[in-house]
C-alpha cells in the first residue's frame, strides 16, 4: 500500500512539474508574440507639470514617434530630443503597455543669470534659453563658461561674508587675471583678488562702519587688493576723471 501511494505522490509531482513548463513555455510564447509585434505607439502621458515648457512645444517632439513600434523605438532618443528644448534639464520616458508613453521631464531651476544671453541653475551649470522673461533681477555672472560652478559656489560665499552690512550682490564678474569685481545692489563696487581674499574682504567689513557717511555716500568703487587697507574711488573723482 505505501508503494502505491508513493508512486501516486511521484506521479503527482511530474505532472505538476510539467504543468508549470507549459505554462512557462506559453508565458514565454505570448511574451515572445509581444516584444515581437508591430504594436503601434498610439499615445503618450506627460505626468509632470509643466511651468515654463508649453505642451505644445513637448508634443512637437513627440508627435513623429506615435505609430511606431512600441516596443522597438529607443526610448533614449526620445529623451535625448526633448533635451534639446528650452528649460529641459532632464527628460524620462518609459513605456506604458498597451501603446502608451510616459514622459516625465524636470524643468531647469535657474538661480542666476550668465551674461547677457544665459541662465545658472541651482547646480551650476549653464543654459541659454530663448527668453528671459523673469529674471532680469537675478544676480548675474560672468566668467568662464567652464569656471560656471565654482562662481556660483563663490557667489553664496561672498554674499555670505557680507551680511553684516546689509548688502546684496547683483553682479559678480570674473576677470582673466583672477580678479573679483563685486557689484552690490544700488551700491558700490568692490575688487578683490584672490590673495588672502578672505582676510581682505573680513577687514573691509569690519571697517566699513567706521568710515564717514561722506565717504560711503559718495564712494562708487572699493579697492581691497591691497595688503595693508583699501582704497576708495569716489563718484565725483571717476566723473571728472
Amino acid at each position: 500500500m505505501s508503494e502505491l501511494i508513493e508512486m501516486k505522490s511521484r506521479k503527482s509531482i511530474w505532472l505538476g512539474l510539467a504543468l508549470i513548463v507549459v505554462i512557462g513555455a506559453g508565458i514565454w510564447f505570448l511574451f515572445h508574440q509581444e516584444v515581437t509585434s508591430d504594436r503601434p505607439i498610439q499615445e503618450f502621458q506627460i505626468t509632470t507639470d509643466l511651468k515654463q515648457l508649453s505642451r505644445q512645444e513637448v508634443e512637437k517632439v513627440l508627435q513623429p514617434y506615435l505609430g511606431k513600434s512600441f516596443w522597438g523605438v529607443e526610448l533614449n532618443k526620445i529623451q535625448a530630443d526633448l533635451m534639446h528644448l528650452d528649460w529641459v534639464n532632464q527628460a524620462v520616458v518609459k513605456r506604458s503597455w498597451p501603446n502608451q508613453l510616459r514622459i516625465s521631464i524636470e524643468e531647469q531651476s535657474p538661480v542666476a543669470r550668465w551674461g547677457e544671453t544665459g541662465l545658472v541653475n541651482h547646480k551650476g551649470e549653464v543654459f541659454f534659453p530663448n527668453r528671459l522673461d523673469g529674471y532680469e533681477r537675478f544676480v548675474r555672472l560672468d566668467g568662464k563658461l567652464e569656471d560656471s560652478k565654482q562662481l556660483l559656489l563663490k557667489l553664496a560665499e561672498l554674499q555670505s561674508a557680507l551680511q553684516g552690512l546689509n548688502w546684496s550682490i547683483s553682479r559678480l564678474q570674473e576677470s582673466v587675471d583672477g580678479v573679483w569685481n563685486i557689484q552690490i545692489m544700488d551700491g558700490p563696487t568692490l575688487i578683490l583678488d584672490r590673495h588672502d581674499e578672505q582676510h581682505k574682504l573680513k577687514r573691509f567689513v569690519a571697517a566699513y562702519p567706521q568710515l564717514k557717511d561722506g565717504f560711503r555716500k559718495s564712494a562708487q568703487v572699493y579697492d581691497l587688493r591691497y595688503s595693508n587697507g583699501f582704497a576708495i574711488k569716489l563718484k565725483e573723482a571717476l566723473t571728472s576723471s
